[in-house]
């Protein structure tokens, strides 16, 4: 209305309005706008709300009135609508119906820009969305997008998330399990989308390594870059540095953006492990969204949003607007909104009965554990809960597809369902997999390229809890398929385990390895933590002779740039183990030989960044003739960089940043000094790399300005304030049906 007239109207929120939805004042009368929304509503309904208008004009008495509605409106309708108003006010031009509204949003388009739920579920949008791989991210169809875009409410988050990035170029959004992270995420990603950028989602960050472009305007998106459950230390240690390098990266190029989420309770820990994650940078772009966000008012719209999209049957949602249900959900202390998506998915409550709607729904409340509780335990079979466990605590791999590999679920799958005496193994047939997988399909996992994941994270919340009991970790144990798996199962068992239930878990992974029932390939260093856990929790010595059976050997493989906290380990934490000290000597004599002067090729300057890191932070002494040999080594690695033949698809930037922190890794290390000049020449490299960045951004910026009304930061939340009981019932009054 105020772009189409060029006039200021007061607006008002939700609740009793006493016929005025817009306001504007002038001398010789106001100018007031209604707007009529019925959901499902007919003609008839409408007529009934206009004609009880008409007190409220007769009071009023505006100069003019306009009335909006969302039904279309034939011209015989709009006259009904002119006599039963009946005032000199109204006139048949200023009634607007579905037809109006299209024709004059078309015309606005800024006023579809401010209003985020106009754009973001239209076709082009979303279609974008698929092709940029941002599907990959929700692990969502077309229609799952969709569907998240219509019940999305804006909210102040979405605002101030909006202004980090802008201003950073990094966002981290971390907060509790079902509070919206990734539907943030995912609504900052569609508003780049919309404005051209190109979507990357990633699985790790090597992905986001391989895909930077650097003439291309790009939106990163990390889902759980941290992981889903717990943290990961191992792969903490492993990308800590490379994730905030990432993130130096995308700080200094203004046609980039990073979107990472995680929980927060997995983010501080991951920060009071590693000292990069701990970085200024990363504070300074974190955004925590809590539910302290949520006002009553964003509750209740979430509540409606979810209700009014729902295809659940409309008697249930009758039931549930009658007496005070509505207002104990947006009240109660454990509102959440995964817990509303979740019981307003009319698959979900499909047997639940109209009557007993509103009970479950404040039960659920009340129990958010229980969520997937009566699915799980009633709706499918013990094969089935098998194979969920299975999948719970089967690796998941790294690369760009998330998710397990089906091959490996099936082995495990197979292993354990004779494991917990479902069957026995001359009873198990090769239809089994397939046939339990098809039982759990679309309603706990999805499948998409030979993987199978979770349909939502509230899953694995659930099994990480219903998985604490000592049988069944045991008994998996016994059936793990492989190395890796083996790390996930230990790794994923509850920190507050008793030492009795550790140990029974760890007595069955050691005897797996021993019966060489496991299979796959780990860094010795990976293997050795991990044996050296389970020996210790059995408290068992004795394990140590079993284990040093050739057999073991094909379990693992050498790097010796990490083997120097190996060392100190087994001369320190497994000292008391049988030959501890022995295999640390020999080790050290590894990595002598590792650096010998008599090698015939050059060194990989990585390899003895990693080294010379790992060296610095133990406590192990070499030899003078090892420094002098890694002196030699690690000049000759240096001398052989050469600027003219990084790849043309590689960015010089990057690969030059990447040699500069190797070399000051290693100057940690030695006492050469034979690295200044190569230094100075890689730095100049890159400043001059920068200046010509920066000038190419300040030409574009100048032929192609951004236009103000686009900026993310712009998106209007709800309104703020009080939201009385009156206003919720006036809220909700919509969906009620007439009698």
């Amino acid at each position: 209305m105020a772009a189409e007239t060029g006039l200021r109207f007061e607006r008002f929120s939700e609740g009793a309005d006493g016929g005025v939805d817009g306001r504007h004042g002038q001398a010789n009368g106001d100018i007031i706008l209604q707007a009529k929304h019925y959901k499902n509503s007919t003609w008839s309904d409408l007529q009934k709300a206009v004609k009880a208008e008409k007190k409220n004009l007769v009071k009023l008495k505006p100069s003019e009135y306009y009335l909006l509605t969302s039904q279309p409106l034939t011209s015989a309708r709009k006259k009904t609508l002119v006599s039963l108003l009946d005032h000199p006010s109204v006139d048949a031009s200023n009634i607007w119906g579905r037809a109006e509204l299209n024709a004059y949003l078309a015309k606005h388009s800024a006023v579809e820009r401010q209003n985020i739920k106009l754009w973001l579920s239209s076709a082009a949008v979303l279609d974008r969305l698929l092709k940029n791989d941002i599907a990959v991210f929700t692990e969502a169809t077309y229609d799952e997008i969709e569907r998240i875009l219509k019940v999305f409410v804006v909210n102040p988050s979405l605002k101030k998330s909006a202004e980090i990035l802008k201003a950073t170029h990094c966002l981290i959004v971390s907060g509790p399990p079902g509070v919206g992270k990734t539907t943030l995420a995912q609504v900052l990603a569609a508003e780049y989308s919309d404005e051209g950028w190109e979507l990357v989602s990633i699985t790790s960050i090597e992905d986001g390594f391989r895909a930077f472009q650097r003439d291309n305007r790009q939106v990163f998106v990390f889902d759980d870059f941290l992981g889903k459950i717990r943290l990961d230390p191992a792969s903490l240690a492993r990308d800590d540095g490379r994730i905030v390098r990432f993130m130096s990266m995308m700080h200094k190029d203004k046609g980039k953006r990073f979107i990472l989420t995680t929980r927060s309770y997995i983010l501080q820990a991951a920060r009071a492990l590693s000292e990069a994650l701990d970085d200024t940078k990363v504070e300074v772009s974190e955004m925590v969204l809590n539910l302290a966000t949520y006002t009553r008012e964003l509750k209740a719209r979430i509540l409606y949003n979810h209700l009014y999209h729902s295809e659940i049957d409309q008697d249930s949602i009758q039931a549930l607007l009658a007496g005070d249900t509505v207002r104990q959900i947006v009240d109660h202390r454990n509102y959440m909104p995964r817990i509303i998506q979740w019981m307003t998915d009319e698959i979900r409550q499909r047997d639940v009965p109209p009557s007993e709607y509103p009970k479950v729904f404040l039960q659920t409340l009340a129990n958010p554990d229980k969520i997937w509780d009566k699915a799980f335990r009633q709706h499918i079979s013990p094969n089935a809960q098998i194979l969920l466990y299975c999948m719970y605590f089967a690796e998941q791999e790294r690369f760009s597809e998330p998710g397990v590999r089906l091959e490996t679920l099936q082995v495990f799958f197979e292993r354990a369902i004779v494991g917990f005496g479902a069957i026995t193994k001359a009873e198990l047939r090769a239809t089994m997999f397939e046939d339990t997988l098809r039982e759990v399909k679309s309603s706990f996992v999805v499948i998409d390229g030979g993987r199978v994941n979770f349909i939502n994270p509230s899953v694995q919340d659930y099994l990480s809890r219903e998985t604490r009991d000592a049988t069944v970790l045991s008994t998996l144990a016994r059936c793990v398929p492989s190395v890796a798996c083996a790390i996930s199962l230990w790794g994923k068992m509850d920190t507050r385990a008793s030492g009795k239930m550790r140990a029974q878990v760890a007595d069955a992974l050691l005897i797996s390895f021993i019966g060489g029932h496991v299979e796959g390939k780990l860094p010795l260093h990976e293997l050795a933590d991990l044996v050296g856990d389970l020996v210790l929790a059995t408290g068992d010595t004795g394990y140590c002779e079993l284990l040093r059976r050739p057999g073991i050997k094909r379990l693992f493989w050498t790097d010796e740039g990490n083997l120097p906290a190996l060392i100190d380990a087994l001369e320190d934490t497994y000292s008391k183990f049988p030959y501890a000290r022995a295999y640390a000597r020999y080790l050290r004599l590894e990595i002598f030989r590792y650096l010998s002067a008599d090698r015939e090729y050059v060194m990989e300057l990585e390899d003895l960044a990693a080294l010379a890191s790992n060296l610095g932070s133990a406590k192990l002494e070499m030899s003078e003739r090892f420094y002098s040999n890694f002196d030699e080594a690690a000049e000759e690695a240096v001398d052989a960089l050469d600027m003219n033949r990084i790849g043309g698809n590689e960015d010089p930037e990057q690969v030059i940043g990447e040699w500069l922190e190797y070399i000051e890794k290693i100057e940690g290390l030695t006492s050469t000094t034979a690295f200044y000049w190569k230094k100075r020449e890689f730095e100049e490299r890159i400043a001059a790399i920068q200046q010509i960045e920066e000038y190419r951004q300040q030409r574009e910026e100048i032929r192609n300005p951004a236009p103000r009304s686009q900026s993310p930061s712009e998106l209007r939340p709800a309104s703020g304030g009080s939201f009385s009981n009156a206003d919720l019932l006036s809220m909700f009054s919509s969906l009620k049906k007439s009698n």
